[in-house]
């Protein structure tokens, strides 16, 4: 199961463990601009913790700006992390050699949220997803190709789209693809960044599925990235719950969703449609915050209803409710 580094299974290795995995971005485009206003960080993500175990899928959910996604590219490491390990299959993705992080690329995958802007559009349909098969099987020609249609095929594309370019098919084709290619190298973990947010409701429901049978057929572990909790609900077996860069709760799926210990949780899932018609649950009110030098404590206080003067003294830290199920709350 999905939980933080106290509660490691005494028996079981997890696939992927983070731990206190932190990235500040400098607000300050300019020399003046740090003059005027003095250092800003955005603390996009800020010393998050979790383990996650084979098979399993952990889904990230949070508002935009939560620091959904800058946790999937720290972890790929296509942006540099300022603190924190990344442990993938024993070895600490922060700290290899750039040689070394192509091997273990070719076992943690990214399927992005736009597909038209990750495939190359010069490049046909068995060119984008054959490039990985050349570059980690060295695989060429009739090989390569026939390759790419076994892959084409387990996404519920043909032959027929080999010779195609990405402006040539449907967002949900395009995703597809871009599904492919992340499976190309055989991954054991495929992080999916809001792979479906782009589509239409129909064929988000097709390459949901889709996602679903592929984990169950080649026993893939997942970090699933939604702002949606009824997508969270149908992919994930537990549910990361972020906020201002801030890990606020962490349990099994059925048990975040049934007793949500975090008030901005009960937000979020007073928010989903037709979820809350007793108002029972109060939603969200305000913006988002942008975790640009925040204030000490907890990051969702200035839009809490439940807030007390503890919520604002210091670091909140992640408390065990139960087996598995961790909140950030003093209230809790």
């Amino acid at each position: 199961m999905t939980r933080p580094p106290d509660a490691r299974a005494e028996n079981l290795e997890p696939i992927l463990s983070v731990r206190r995995l932190t990235k500040h971005f400098d607000a300050n485009r300019s020399v003046v601009s740090r003059m005027i206003h003095g250092k800003r960080l955005i603390m996009a993500v800020d010393g998050i913790s979790f383990d996650l175990f084979r098979g399993e899928t952990l889904a990230l959910v949070g508002e935009s700006g939560s620091g959904k996604t800058t946790t999937a590219r720290l972890i790929a490491r296509l942006v540099p992390a300022d603190a924190g390990e990344v442990f993938f299959l024993g070895r600490d993705v922060l700290s290899v050699t750039f040689r070394e992080m192509r091997q273990i690329r070719k076992d943690l995958q990214i399927i992005f949220q736009d597909p038209f802007s990750s495939l190359n559009p010069r490049m046909r349909v068995e060119e984008n997803i054959g490039r990985a098969l050349t570059l980690h099987f060295r695989l060429r020609g009739e090989a390569r190709r026939i390759k790419v249609a076994q892959l084409l095929d387990q996404v519920g594309l043909s032959s027929e789209h080999l010779g195609r370019y990405p402006n040539e098919l449907s967002g949900g084709q395009r995703q597809r693809v871009s599904i492919a290619r992340a499976l190309a190298t055989e991954p054991s973990l495929v992080l999916a960044d809001e792979p479906v947010s782009s589509l239409d409701v129909s064929v988000q429901a097709q390459v949901l599925r889709l996602l679903q049978d592929l984990k169950a057929r080649l026993h893939l572990s997942m970090i699933f990235i939604t702002h949606d909790l009824s997508v969270a609900e149908y992919v994930a077996d537990h549910i990361a719950v972020l906020y201002g860069g801030k890990l606020m709760e962490l349990g099994p799926t059925d048990e975040i969703l049934a007793r949500p210990l975090h008030p901005y949780t009960n937000a979020l899932l007073a928010a989903r449609p037709g979820f809350n018609r007793d108002g029972s649950r109060r939603p969200l009110e305000g913006e988002p915050a942008i975790p640009l030098n925040p204030p000490p404590g907890c990051r969702f206080a200035h839009r809490c209803p439940l807030r007390i003067a503890a919520c604002t003294e210091g670091e909140i830290p992640m408390l065990k409710k139960g087996t598995s199920h961790y909140v950030a709350c003093v209230r809790a």
